[in-house]
């Protein structure tokens, strides 16, 4: 086969792919790559993934980290609990920012049609606005 119909082979194939499996491709990757990331902060090697979930095969967790494995909702359920991650969420990590705004303010007394007005002097007032930020 040369190379130029490699190439187009390659390109057909990937033209081919629906939005909705690329979808769901990406999701795969995402959960497997989850999977790995907690993994290697446990300091876990694939044996101790498959020891904590109950599994004897060790290509099992081989094929759970490939990126291609299709998981059950019981499967994820396993792994979110032994892992002690969300691995149903597959959106990004948002972030909670609260800012915050001091003011000053400073009133004396004055009397205004023959009533003394006093306020509290040098009062501190703040309010906060609060924003919700994507990684």
């Amino acid at each position: 086969m040369t190379n130029k119909k490699r190439k187009s082979s390659v390109g057909e194939i990937l033209a081919s792919i629906t939005p909705k499996e690329a979808r769901r491709i990406e999701n795969r990757m995402l959960i497997a790559s989850k999977i790995d990331e907690v993994m290697r902060t446990k300091g876990w090697g694939k044996k101790d993934l498959m020891h904590a979930v109950g599994k004897t095969n060790p290509s099992e967790i081989t094929r759970w980290l490939s990126g291609t494995h299709n998981f059950t909702i019981d499967t994820l359920t396993d792994l979110c609990f032994v892992l002690d991650v969300d691995l149903l969420n597959l959106e990004e990590k948002q972030e909670t920012v609260i800012q915050r705004y001091n003011f000053t303010v400073s009133v004396k007394s004055e009397i205004i049609n023959n009533c003394n007005v006093n306020a509290m002097a040098n009062s501190q007032l703040y309010f906060e606005k609060t924003a919700t930020l994507s990684n």
